[in-house]
């Protein structure tokens, strides 16, 4: 079974930790059942993801998703997700949770690890665990 590491930088509303971990591996499963990788899912400020974005993607500003795939032959650790709270908050629909918001980034975030690139098969994947796991609340509870 995959392993999904959730923790958090920045002080934050609360994150309800085990609800993500949740989407995460059933997401992991609905894309490849057999996969035992680990997953970490990282809450930041702006300063960190922009930090981030310029280190690594040569691109000076904040943005709300980033991830990075670690590809070593044999490590079962697939990659981090890294979510900026702050930039979560200013974005997320009037009338939606928060929760929804950050599902969205994480649902995102996960398929850049599995391989995805940028694209209509990406948003159709994206829309499709969207409605199945979290707008459907089938995510309710813990």
């Amino acid at each position: 079974m995959p392993k999904i590491y959730i923790r958090s930088l920045k002080k934050s509303p609360k994150i309800r930790g085990k609800k993500f971990e949740k989407l995460a591996l059933k997401l992991l499963d609905s894309e490849n059942p057999n996969l035992r990788a680990e997953i970490g899912i990282t809450f930041v400020s702006n300063s960190y993801i922009q930090d981030l974005n310029q280190k690594y993607r040569k691109v000076n500003s904040s943005t709300d998703v980033i991830a990075f795939r670690v590809e070593v032959p044999g490590n079962k650790f697939l990659g981090d997700v890294y979510i900026s709270l702050e930039q979560v908050i200013k974005q997320v629909p009037e009338n939606e949770p928060l929760e929804f918001e950050i599902s969205r980034l994480i649902i995102h975030g996960i398929l850049h690890l599995l391989g995805y690139k940028h694209g209509e098969k990406m948003r159709a994947r994206e829309k499709h665990y969207f409605s199945k796991y979290v707008k459907n609340q089938s995510l309710k509870g813990k």
